[in-house]
């Protein structure tokens, strides 16, 4: 292994542990009396975004030659925060109201989901405009589920979980 791949490591195993995490939560949507839609299809979403940002981290192994310790830290600033969001998502087992942990816990998930989100925008610029310095749509997708997730924050309604699922769709056909 090259000195790169030894750097990816750490991001991808706390994708993983998010991952695992995350994963963990799917026996709740099996049984009735921890079943609630919104938090099932925050659950959906981030496992896919987790997905997505191991597939996208094969772009950041190759920057990594060379690197200088606190420039690492940088590279470790989003897998890390995608940690918090999901540790602030996912509840104890034992907990059986679902319903009120996530409506509890909005503020804070999908606060931070937006600095995620955002974070996105600024460490990966040159991917967020084409050769043209036009705007891509995956830049406009998530520069609205940037607002869509501080809305959300905001005013703690769950009804605009089924809004972002619509953002997310969106996002899957934008990464295509």
């Amino acid at each position: 292994m090259e000195a790169p791949e030894y750097l990816a490591f750490i991001p991808l195993l706390f994708y993983g542990i998010a991952l695992a995490d995350l994963l963990g939560q799917w026996r709740r949507f099996f049984d009735g009396d921890y079943f609630y839609l919104p938090y099932f299809l925050t659950t959906v979403i981030f496992t896919e975004v987790a997905i997505w940002n191991v597939f996208i981290y094969l772009e950041v192994v190759g920057q990594l030659e060379g690197i200088r310790y606190f420039q690492y830290w940088l590279y470790l600033a989003q897998p890390s925060l995608f940690l918090v969001i999901v540790s602030a998502l996912t509840p104890e087992p034992e907990n059986k109201d679902t319903e009120l942990y996530f409506k509890k816990r909005m503020p804070i998930v999908f606060g931070l989901m937006a600095i995620y989100i955002l974070s996105h925008l600024f460490a990966g610029l040159s991917h967020s405009f084409d050769s043209h310095g036009a705007t891509t749509p995956m830049t406009v997708v998530r520069v609205i589920a940037v607002v869509l997730c501080l809305v959300t924050a905001i005013v703690r309604k769950p009804s605009l979980v089924y809004v972002l699922t619509v953002i997310w769709v969106i996002s899957l056909f934008a990464r295509m």
